[in-house]
């Protein structure tokens, strides 16, 4: 898991050329160990921790639907399950969160949810110029229509809360 973690975070055009050989001839212990490999985990794992206590303070939690708005935190690339960890009772997230380039509305479906998805996210997502699968979806704005944003992922939200309460 950790070399997954620093494998999808690096940006070092250079890493993956150097890592290959070393994942045919050693063990994954020994790559995780490796001197370019290990001083990464760290920080990715501080990081990772950091991302659940903020979901953990800023997760909204009703109707199987959860909601959380991380647009001030610097958050982008968080783990998608940690909501559903969080919150196993759930069925539906919808996650706003912000990069240097767009808003994104992140719109998904628990793997493990006692009772299973009836709305198909892309669709939803589709009627916002976004898009996706059956299961999850997502909505990209410009990063200065932040208000808009907002607006679409609380009628997401509702949507979903609707349906739900409705199933009920």
């Amino acid at each position: 898991m950790q070399l997954t973690m620093v494998i999808e975070s690096t940006k070092e055009p250079g890493f993956i050329p150097q890592l290959i050989p070393l994942l045919a001839t050693r063990t994954l212990a020994e790559a995780v160990a490796a001197p370019f490999v290990r001083p990464l985990i760290a920080p990715l794992i501080e990081r990772h921790q950091q991302s659940i206590r903020v979901l953990e303070e800023r997760i909204e939690s009703r109707d199987g639907t959860l909601f959380f708005d991380i647009t001030d935190q610097d958050l982008e690339g968080y783990n998608k399950f940690i909501p559903y960890y969080l919150h196993p009772e759930s069925i539906y997230s919808v996650g706003l969160s912000k990069s240097t380039f767009r808003v994104k509305v992140s719109v998904g479906s628990n793997p493990w949810a006692s009772s299973p998805p009836t709305v198909n996210l892309a669709k939803v997502c589709e009627r916002y110029g976004g898009g996706g699968h059956a299961r999850v979806g997502a909505v990209s704005f410009d990063v200065n229509q932040h208000a808009r944003a907002r607006e679409a992922a609380l009628e997401i939200v509702e949507e979903l809360r609707s349906g739900v309460r409705r199933a009920r």
